[in-house]
């Protein structure tokens, strides 16, 4: 079976994604799931081992993971296009910032020189990250972006994240790209997106009946 699947419009989809946004994705993450309850769950929680555990033993799988998604990466990415990571929730020189997607992206570059990486997003200001309670507004996520640009003749940008969850960063960062680079096609890839397990039913049980 394909890794990759493009991510069609069904019954609830992520609440900011049309039928007009390409988007594709590896894996289902389950949403207030723990490591164990799938792949995808173990492979972000391992993705997104907060930086403090830097000099601990279990920053090996953070580092494996790391090199997974570029892999998975580089096997599935077309020939001559661009690509860039959604930008992290925190500046670079914040204690908190998680360099994850732009370590992966050096390592797809290494593995994949016919690729070019991009960096056209910058952030006015850290903001507490979406999976820890921050904004999902897109409009809010846009007027905190800068756009600093891209290499020309590019034509095709591929946004790399971890999550697909509501999309609103996604069409945060395709927003800015339609107002400075309107004639550049843009796509999204994420290692996973969220789903929701089905609420419990309390008639479950037909002996309460």
């Amino acid at each position: 079976m394909r890794l990759w699947k493009k991510l069609e419009i069904v019954e609830n989809p992520p609440v900011y994604i049309g039928a007009d946004d390409e988007c594709y994705y590896a894996r289902d993450y389950i949403a207030r799931g723990s490591y164990k309850d799938s792949e995808a769950n173990q492979l972000i929680s391992n993705f997104k081992r907060h930086p403090k555990f830097r000099a601990s033993p279990a920053w090996r799988y953070k580092l494996a993971a790391i090199d997974r998604f570029a892999r998975e990466l580089a096997a599935a990415v077309t020939k001559n296009v661009a690509i860039a990571g959604i930008p992290s929730s925190k500046l670079a020189d914040h204690p908190e910032y998680d360099s994850r997607l732009v370590d992966v992206l050096q390592t797809l570059a290494g593995l994949r020189p016919d690729l070019t990486v991009e960096s056209p997003f910058g952030c006015k200001e850290s903001t507490v990250a979406a999976h820890l309670g921050g904004s999902r507004s897109v409009d809010e996520i846009n007027a905190n972006l800068v756009w600093r640009g891209l290499s020309p003749g590019c034509r095709v940008l591929i946004l790399v994240d971890d999550v697909l969850t509501s999309g609103a960063h996604f069409k945060a960062c395709k927003r800015l790209v339609a107002t400075h680079a309107p004639g550049v096609r843009v796509a999204g890839v994420f290692w996973a997106r969220t789903v929701w397990p089905e609420p419990a039913n309390p008639f479950e049980d037909v002996s309460l009946l």
